[in-house]
C-alpha cells in the first residue's frame, strides 16, 4: 500500500540528528558536498530563509566530526574525501541574542570551543576588549585544524535596517569579528551562510573568501528540484491527487506554479522549490494517512515563515519609498544586474530590487538579450515575482502600505476584486477598484499618469489565485466540498504589442479574455461628454489597433474594456464593455455597462 511507502515529513528541521535518528523524510543533497569541501576552503553561500542553510551546516558539522559514519544510504557515503576529525565551531546569529551583541557573541563562542574539546574557553573573561577576547582563542588552538560553520551571519544586520544606529553598532562588532575568522591561519574549512552581503563588516574584503551563491554548479545545492519532487514524493503525490480530485499533472503544474521558480544561478536555468514548502504541503498526508478528509493546502507557507513580509516591510517603512518607487515595485518585472546580486552594500545604498532578490520576493527568470553572451559578472536579469505563495502576500503589503490598512484588510479588498472579474462582473470589479484607489494617501497618486492606474489595476487584479467555488446543484445551492475547490488564475500582462500598437492590460481568465483601453481625463475637461467621447476614443483604438491580431482565444469570450481614470477625483470615472465575436470579427455585437459619474 502507498500509506506504507510515507515516512513522516520534517517541519522545520534543522539538525541532521534529528532526521536520522527519527528517519525522516530526507531528499539527498549531499552528493556535492565532497566537491564543495575539497575544492574550497573558504566559502560564502546566501539563500533565503527556509532555504536548508542550517541543515546543510548541522550536516557538515557531522561529517568533520565523525566522518561518513551517520550518513549510510546517502550519496556522500563512502565519498567524503576528508579522513581525518576536526573540531567545529557552529554558529548561528538567529540564535545569539541579547541587547548588547558583543556580549553575547562572545558568550557563543566561548560556549562553542569548550563542546569541541577547549576547556581553557570557559576561563575567558566577557569583560575583556573583544580584540584581545578573540585573539585568546588563537593560544587555545594553537596546534589544531578548525572548521568554522557560520549559519545567518547578516541576522543582527538585517533585523535592524529600520534602525540605522543599531546597525551601525551590530556593524562594529561584526567586523572585528569577521577581521579575525578571516586572519586565522589554523582553519580546515570556513562556510558562511546568509542572506544580505553588507560592506564594511570585513567578510567580503578582498578575495579570500568564494561566494558560490550565483554558480550553476551549487545552484540545487539547497532546494528541491522538479526530479527531485516527483522522486522523492511519489506516493505523496498520488495520494494528495487523490484527496484533491485531481490527476497527478493537475497537481504538479500547481505545486509548479506556487512553489517553485527560486533560482540562483547565473545561467537562469536551475529552479528549485522552497523545502520548506514541499514539506508543509504534504505534511497532512504523512499524519493523517487513515482521514482521507486531512487535505493538503496550497498555503503561503514561504512567505509565513521566512520573515521575507517583515523585510518588506522594514524596508518600505525604513526608506520612506516615493511613490515612483513603490509604483516600480508594482511591476511584477524588476531589472537586476549580477554586480548588484554579488556586491556588498552599505546600509544607505540598499536598493529595493537588493532587497527583494535576496530575500527570495523576486527570482531570476532570464538573462536580458543584450548581456546573454557577456561573461557572468557582466550580465543583467529580468526578475519577477518567485511564484503564486509569494504573489498574494507580497501584495498586500504593498497595498496595505499605501493605504495604511492591515495586510488582512489589504487582502479582503483585493480578494473582491479578483471575485468580481472572475465573475465577468465589469461594473464591481471598476467599483471595488475605486474603493482601493480612493483609500490611497495623497501623496502617491498626487501626480499619477495614465501608466501608474495601469499599474495599480494590474497589480491588483493578478495578486493572487482564488479559490472560486462552484455550484454542485444550483436549485439546492450547495457548495462543493473542500476537497474540489477550483484555482482559477488571473493572468493581467502590461502593454502587449501587435504590429500596430500596445495593448494597455490583457486580463485572462478561465473564460475570458478583457483587452483593456485606459484613458485619463485632466482635471480642466472632467464632464459627462468628455467621458463618453474618451470611451468612444478607447473602444475606437482598440478596433483600428486590431489588438487582437496575435493573442491566442483558446475558446474564451473576448472582451474590449474601455476604462476612463479621472485626474480631478483620482479613480476611475467611466468604464464601458464590449463583447466581440472570436474570430478577430471587428463589429460590436454588444453594448453594456456604460458609466459616467
Amino acid at each position: 500500500m502507498l500509506e506504507q511507502q510515507l515516512k513522516s515529513i520534517p517541519i522545520g528541521v534543522a539538525s541532521w540528528s534529528v532526521m536520522r535518528d527519527n528517519n525522516l523524510l530526507y531528499v539527498d543533497k549531499t552528493a556535492k558536498l565532497g566537491v564543495l569541501v575539497s575544492k574550497h576552503q573558504k566559502v560564502f553561500l546566501s539563500r533565503p530563509r527556509r532555504m536548508g542553510k542550517s541543515l546543510l551546516c548541522s550536516m557538515l558539522k557531522d561529517l568533520f566530526t565523525n566522518g561518513d559514519t551517520n550518513f549510510a544510504g546517502t550519496a556522500i557515503y563512502g565519498n567524503w574525501p576528508i579522513t581525518e576529525r576536526y573540531p567545529v565551531i557552529h554558529l548561528s546569529f538567529i540564535d545569539i541574542r541579547g541587547d548588547n551583541l558583543e556580549i553575547a557573541l562572545k558568550a557563543a563562542l566561548k560556549s562553542a570551543f569548550s563542546k569541541v574539546g577547549f576547556a581553557q574557553a570557559n576561563d575567558l573573561e566577557l569583560e575583556q576588549p573583544f580584540n584581545g577576547f578573540l585573539k585568546s582563542f588563537d593560544k587555545i588552538t594553537q596546534g589544531h585544524k578548525l572548521v568554522f560553520l557560520i549559519d545567518e551571519w547578516d541576522f543582527p544586520l538585517s533585523i535592524h535596517l529600520d534602525n540605522e544606529e543599531e546597525f551601525k553598532k551590530s556593524l562594529l562588532t561584526l567586523s572585528i569579528f569577521y577581521s579575525w575568522l578571516r586572519n586565522i591561519e589554523n582553519y580546515q574549512y570556513i562556510l558562511i551562510t546568509g542572506i544580505m552581503r553588507y560592506r564594511d563588516a570585513s567578510l567580503f574584503t578582498g578575495r579570500d573568501i568564494l561566494d558560490i551563491s550565483m554558480r550553476p554548479k551549487y545552484a540545487d545545492l539547497l532546494g528541491y528540484t522538479q526530479e527531485d519532487l516527483v522522486t522523492n514524493f511519489a506516493p505523496y503525490i498520488e495520494l494528495a491527487a487523490q484527496r484533491l480530485k485531481l490527476t497527478k499533472d493537475e497537481l504538479l503544474a500547481k505545486l509548479e506554479k506556487h512553489y517553485d521558480g527560486f533560482c540562483f544561478d547565473y545561467n537562469a536555468k536551475v529552479k528549485v522549490y522552497c523545502p520548506d514548502s514541499i514539506n508543509s504541503f504534504f505534511e497532512p498526508i504523512a499524519t493523517s494517512i487513515d482521514d482521507p478528509d486531512d487535505l493538503p493546502n496550497f498555503n503561503s507557507y514561504w512567505m509565513d515563515s521566512s520573515n521575507a513580509t517583515a523585510a518588506l516591510r522594514s524596508y518600505l517603512h525604513r526608506y520612506k519609498s516615493t511613490p515612483n518607487n513603490i509604483l516600480q515595485m508594482c511591476s511584477y518585472d524588476v531589472k537586476i544586474k549580477q554586480s548588484d546580486i554579488t556586491s556588498p552594500t552599505k546600509f544607505n545604498n540598499i536598493t529595493k530590487t537588493q532587497i527583494l532578490f535576496q530575500s527570495g520576493l523576486v527570482s531570476l527568470k532570464n538573462i536580458t538579450s543584450d548581456t546573454i553572451n557577456n561573461p557572468p559578472d557582466k550580465r543583467s536579469f529580468i526578475c519577477r515575482l518567485t511564484n503564486y505563495d509569494v504573489a498574494a502576500k507580497y501584495t498586500a503589503v504593498l497595498t496595505s502600505y499605501m493605504l495604511g490598512i492591515d495586510d488582512s484588510d489589504a487582502y479582503d479588498h483585493l480578494t473582491k476584486v479578483q471575485n468580481a472579474i472572475l465573475a465577468d462582473d465589469i461594473n464591481s470589479t471598476c467599483l471595488f477598484i475605486n474603493e482601493l484607489l480612493c483609500g490611497i494617501h495623497y501623496d502617491f497618486m498626487a501626480s499619477a499618469k495614465e501608466m501608474h492606474y495601469r499599474t495599480l489595476i494590474a497589480l491588483w487584479l493578478r495578486s493572487d489565485v482564488i479559490n472560486v467555488k462552484e455550484d454542485v446543484d444550483a436549485s439546492t445551492q450547495k457548495d462543493v466540498s473542500k476537497a474540489s475547490l477550483k484555482e482559477t488564475a488571473i493572468t493581467v500582462q502590461e502593454e502587449v504589442p501587435n504590429n500596430l500598437g500596445r495593448i494597455d492590460l490583457l486580463i485572462t481568465t478561465k473564460n475570458h479574455i478583457y483587452v483593456v483601453e485606459l484613458k485619463r481625463l485632466s482635471k480642466n475637461t472632467d464632464t459627462k461628454e468628455a467621458k463618453l467621447r474618451m470611451l468612444d476614443k478607447a473602444e475606437q483604438q482598440i478596433l483600428d489597433k486590431c489588438y487582437l491580431n496575435n493573442i491566442k482565444t483558446e475558446g474564451r469570450l473576448v472582451s474590449s474594456v474601455q476604462i476612463v481614470v479621472s485626474d480631478k477625483y483620482r479613480q476611475i470615472a467611466a468604464w464601458r464593455r464590449s463583447n466581440k465575436i472570436v474570430g478577430m470579427q471587428q463589429e460590436l455585437i454588444k453594448m453594456d455597462n456604460v458609466r459616467t459619474k
